[in-house]
């Protein structure tokens, strides 16, 4: 399998036991100025105890897909479910095995290749939804779920498409369509809720901190080499000048009005018919 090194880059800095955006009760009262790594912890922690309000009360058991570092499936396990956990991710895998002494159950695969031997009552999908083939994902939660089960979904969806190439159109399900084939493939959505403004925050930071400090340092390096190592700085701009402008047109995804123009936040609760 492979490692999602920009998942394994955040879970390595924010040292976080989760890798979702975060939720902020009340994103106009936000001081970029004033937040700090716990504040970004706390609200990755207010996230999953939103998202666990929209577990139906007869849920006992769920698997946890796409279950990054096991943040959420912990929280879940103390709140007494019985939880497992997938991911296709090797680094997912070891940081799982590790956190919980190799006694929770962790199926490394990807969710469209999953052979259930089981059934669950709620499968989870906390940012991975994105990842998974729209149809494909829907069938296999069919065949894992109980009759009358349940698939929750916390993610974010394209709702407006233009014939830019914006990169928050890319790597999201189109919102109209993915609920067009839940319907079909027998889900009926039960909840939803828009929690786009509640996720900015954390997106505002992210951009906050790579302008004031990050940007910052770079432009100060570069400088340095120009200044003490003219010829070598040449050579490497011309080596890394293509990629490095590649990367900075994805820096939008830090861009929260843009994320809002084509993107929406949800969280919606399916219902297996």
């Amino acid at each position: 399998m492979s490692i999602d090194h920009v998942l394994k880059l955040y879970s390595e800095t924010i040292r976080s036991p989760y890798l979702h955006y975060g939720f902020w009760d009340d994103p106009t009262t936000v001081d970029l100025d004033k937040i700090t790594l716990q504040h970004i912890k706390d609200a990755q922690i207010r996230y999953i105890e939103h998202l666990t309000s929209f577990i139906p009360e007869t849920v006992h058991s769920i698997l946890d897909v796409g279950c990054g570092i096991g943040g959420n499936a912990e929280y879940l396990l103390k709140k007494g479910y019985n939880v497992e956990t997938l991911s296709p991710d090797d680094y997912q895998r070891d940081v799982i095995h590790e956190k919980f002494n190799g006694e929770m159950v962790f199926h490394h695969v990807k969710f469209e290749n999953f052979t259930p031997r089981k059934s669950y009552d709620l499968v989870l999908e906390s940012e991975s939804a994105c990842y998974i083939n729209m149809d494909a994902g829907f069938k296999k939660a069919r065949e894992t779920l109980l009759n009358g089960g349940y698939l929750l979904a916390s993610d974010y969806f394209v709702h407006h498409k233009d014939e830019s190439k914006n990169p928050h159109l890319r790597s999201s399900h189109l919102m109209e369509r993915y609920l067009s084939a839940a319907k079909v493939n027998g889900f009926n959505l039960i909840k939803e809720y828009d929690q786009t403004d509640n996720t900015m925050p954390t997106l505002d930071y992210a951009k906050y901190f790579l302008e004031r400090f990050v940007n910052p340092a770079i432009e100060y390096g570069v400088y340095s080499a120009r200044k003490n190592f003219p010829k070598m700085s040449v050579m490497v701009g011309k080596m890394i000048g293509p990629k490095w402008d590649e990367k900075k047109d994805q820096l939008d995804l830090l861009d929260s009005q843009q994320f809002r123009k084509y993107r929406k936040y949800m969280v919606y609760l399916f219902h297996k018919k």
